[in-house]
């Protein structure tokens, strides 16, 4: 509708100029030339309207992210490669864009309630089960429903400290680093489960 555009972009004039932390519904509401009760009437409150910003301005990134978990790459393709993807999407994001696109991934990345990030994690967790992360030397592993949430939150818990840093390491590094993580991980879960295995068919006899 217009008014929930008109008052979005009054809320996305604001945020060039300040940071999420300041930003009021009575201050979008006299930028969008509209009552406060108008405001009322489409956003609850301030987290809504920064929930629908969000959701605007940072589809592209979520739609690139879960493409990297879409598909395995044929043999396995390099190790952590759909992690790889995942990282250079969430800080492509992040560093080239708008003044405004970057507080809003940080509120996003930093906020437990920030935003439409939620079914994001629901869906990388669901990909991640499916599809897995390759090991190397390995063709990629599904995992379990709990061993992808724990890898895809463990990814996020980094992609939430590195947007909430004031001095971050070096993005790359941090890129290297991730993926050794989910790579560790996945090698660690399939050295287990061959364990168990072997454990299951006993001693030779």
């Amino acid at each position: 509708m217009q008014k929930i555009e008109l008052m979005l972009e009054a809320a996305t004039q604001l945020l060039e100029s300040g940071e999420v932390a300041a930003l009021t519904t009575n201050a979008v509401a006299a930028r969008a030339g509209v009552s406060i009760g108008t405001l009322y009437q489409y956003f609850g409150d301030k987290q809504a309207l920064l929930d629908a910003l969000v959701q605007r301005e940072l589809g592209a990134m979520s739609e690139q992210i879960l493409a990297a978990t879409a598909h395995a790459p044929a043999g396995g393709g390099a190790p952590g490669e759909q992690v790889r993807r995942i990282v250079r999407a969430v800080v492509g994001a992040y560093g080239g864009r708008s003044q405004v696109h970057r507080r809003l991934i940080e509120h996003a990345l930093t906020h437990a309630s920030g935003g439409r990030l939620s079914p994001l994690y629901t869906q990388l967790t669901e990909g991640f089960a499916a599809r897995g992360v390759a090991a190397p030397g390995e063709a990629p592993t599904a995992l379990s429903q709990a061993q992808a949430f724990v890898l895809t939150h463990a990814v996020a818990g980094v992609l939430r400290a590195l947007a909430a840093s004031a001095e971050p390491p070096p993005l790359r590094a941090v890129e290297d680093a991730v993926v050794q993580l989910a790579t560790a991980y996945v090698a660690a879960i399939r050295a287990a489960g061959a364990a168990q295995c072997a454990n299951r068919k006993g001693p030779p006899t």
